[in-house]
């Protein structure tokens, strides 16, 4: 079986030391960067199926790939987090809203790969198996995501609310992923779960969850 968590190190491993700060526009261009590596992932993952994802197992399938792509993202976002502490607060005005244009456009990108995901979910019933890896990769996507979002309220004060609110708009996106694959794990435990006999009066005995 494929390790996951070998697929976290290996990206992390890409990962180069940076700058102390960010200037305005490299902050929309790491965004951007960010934005494309989430886009690059929609075909793939428009590319799920009942038999090619159980080829998880071994690493095969459009699931690793997406795995490695999120962890990709993890690792470009967590470099650019790093540095906005020492970066100056963006002056109201052009370098502001290019922020927040860029902000707004990863969320919108994002979302899209994630409701591809999302309405795969429902494929997998018959292999829970595959509901973990992909939860634990989505909540590290959450994590920088919420960081970035954290960061950027901070220093784009002109835009504080719009970013806050398209923060939200994907949070809320990535729970409803979150909670589809993680619910393909919990049906495997409810299925494990050993049934017991229950008698109601006058009635044929039925089964019920232990």
């Amino acid at each position: 079986m494929v390790s996951f968590r070998k697929l976290f190190v290996s990206a992390a491993a890409l990962a180069v030391p940076v700058s102390a700060f960010l200037t305005p526009a490299q902050i929309v261009s790491t965004i951007n960067v960010i934005t494309t590596k989430s886009q690059a992932l929609q075909v793939p993952a428009q590319s799920i199926t009942l038999l090619n994802a159980p080829l998880i197992v071994v690493g095969l399938g459009p699931l690793p790939q997406i795995i490695f792509g999120f962890t990709d993202i993890v690792v470009t976002a967590t470099g650019a987090i790093a540095q906005l502490p020492g970066t100056p607060t963006v002056l109201p005005g052009a370098p502001s809203d290019a922020i927040f244009d860029a902000f707004r456009e990863f969320v919108r990108v994002h979302q899209v790969l994630l409701n591809i995901l999302i309405g795969k979910a429902g494929l997998f019933n018959a292999v829970p198996f595959i509901g973990a890896p992909v939860s634990a990769a989505l909540r590290q996507i959450e994590k920088v995501v919420d960081a970035i979002a954290f960061g950027l309220i901070n220093l784009v004060q002109s835009r504080a609310s719009d970013l806050q609110a398209q923060a939200t708009s994907l949070k809320v996106t990535i729970d409803v992923a979150v909670d589809s694959y993680d619910g393909i794990s919990l049906a495997k435990r409810e299925m494990s779960r050993p049934l017991r006999y229950a008698r109601r009066e006058g009635s044929t005995p039925v089964a019920v969850a232990a």
